[in-house]
């Protein structure tokens, strides 16, 4: 199972790269056909995802990653969650889940939560 942690580790590192390039493309092959991303301005399907990451200065544009978390179900799902702070927006949690179709790892599933501002 400690492959199958790295493996989502690196895709994950993968996308955030991808997303501060504004390269959509990565995303293309990054999330699955069926995928769907629950952030606080909506639900999308792949090709919003894709249109999304591919617009100037769009989709996650965080400052700062932290309390990055993989759980590993069996040897094709898994899900990975971390904090992300987003600059003037607060900090969100963030779920991804991922699923290993014909050998090719793939997100189903991103999610955003905000997070509410301490007191």
């Amino acid at each position: 199972m400690d492959d199958v942690e790295s493996v989502l580790l690196s895709l994950k590192e993968q996308a955030l790269a991808a997303t501060k390039r504004g390269d959509g493309e990565f995303y293309r092959g990054y999330v699955a056909d069926d995928a769907v991303a629950i952030v606080p301005v909506g639900v999308f399907d792949k090709a919003g995802i894709v249109a999304a990451m591919s617009a100037p200065g769009g989709g996650f544009q965080s400052t700062s990653i932290t309390d990055t978390r993989v759980k590993v179900l069996n040897d094709d799902t898994g899900i990975v969650t971390y904090v992300a702070e987003f600059p003037g927006r607060g900090s969100v949690f963030v779920t991804t889940v991922y699923v290993r179709r014909d050998g090719q790892w793939q997100g189903v599933l991103y999610q955003q939560t905000p997070l509410r501002a301490q007191a």
